[in-house]
This record gives structure tokens, sequence and C-alpha cells, in this order.
């Protein structure tokens, strides 16, 4: 079995990823390099990455998917600090993680609008696949409180294996 983020950027996958890497999961965190998601060497992909190919990814393996979920009006804020941040970096249009940023949100820059579309489409489609399929699916709101208890019930792993609280990975661009 494989696991799959389906979280947008700042909604805690590289929580997500390192929680599960600490209980034993071989978990690559946002890779441009899409044969990953296939490899048999990982035990599964968090970040944009699997927003483009998750509905492939499931129609050829045995999966879990976790969608780190987070309200919409606080992403949009952490999202501006955080894509503002790398504007600033001066990347090219034609390095790979703009170019998985432009088909994931429609933009290479932050763009409030935008971004909010982008939100949305996400949320309709990852709800409307997974309607009918909560044992391949968990929602899981770690920036808002949801406990490592769900995802190891999830999981059907030992509880006492995991955290008792998420920690918080990405302070400085979860703010």
């Amino acid at each position: 079995m494989k696991i799959f983020g389906l979280g947008l950027s700042r909604t805690g996958t590289t929580t997500l990823t390192e929680v599960l890497n600490s209980v034993g999961y071989n978990i690559i965190h946002y890779t441009t390099n899409k044969n990953l998601l296939f490899d048999s060497s990982n035990d599964g992909v968090t970040d944009i990455i699997s927003l483009l190919h998750y509905k492939e990814v499931d129609k050829k393996l045995d999966c879990k998917f976790i969608w780190t979920h987070r309200d919409k009006e606080e992403w949009l804020e952490a999202a501006e600090r955080y894509f503002v941040r790398k504007e600033s970096w001066g990347w090219s249009e034609d390095n790979p993680q703009m170019q998985l940023r432009k088909n994931i949100y429609s933009s290479f820059t932050f763009n409030k609008d935008i971004f909010s579309d982008a939100y949305d489409r996400h949320y309709n489609d990852v709800m409307d696949y997974f309607k009918d399929r909560p044992k391949d699916f968990l929602f899981l709101n770690i920036i808002g409180g949801d406990s490592p208890t769900k995802l190891a019930e999830f999981l059907s792993i030992d509880q006492d294996k995991f955290p008792k609280e998420f920690p918080v990975q990405n302070k400085l661009n979860i703010q």
C-alpha cells in the first residue's frame, strides 16, 4: 500500500510527511518527479505533484489518500506570505517547481482570486472523487487541531507509535 498526501501547499504536508516517516514509512515530500509516484522504493508522496496525478495513481496502485486541509481564508493568508517570499528567489517560469505551481494554482505568482478559485476547484474535485470511499480517504486538518490518533486509526497503526500532537514542521511558513 502507498500513501499519498493531497494537501495544497501550506496545509501541513511537511508535518504529515515527517510524522509518517517517524513511524516507519518512506514518504517523499514535494518532488517534481512524477516517476516517484509509482516507484517501489518509497511508500508514497506528499504535496502538489500528488494533486496532479492522484486519479491515475489510484487506478494503478493500492493506495490510501490523506488530504491535509486548512480553512480557506487562513490558507490564502499563509499561501500569500509563502508564495510572495518565493517570488524573491527569482525562479524562471521553466523551473519544474514553477510549472507544478502553474498546473495546480493556474499562476506562477500569488493572486488571491486565482488561488481562491484553485482552492475551490481542488476541494470540489477531491471531495467528489472520494465521496463514497472512507476506507481510502482521510480528511485531516493538522493546523486546525486534528489529532495524530485520527491518522493512526486511518492507517490501522498502533497509536502509541504516533506523537500525542502533530509537531509544527514549517512554523515560519504556517503562520
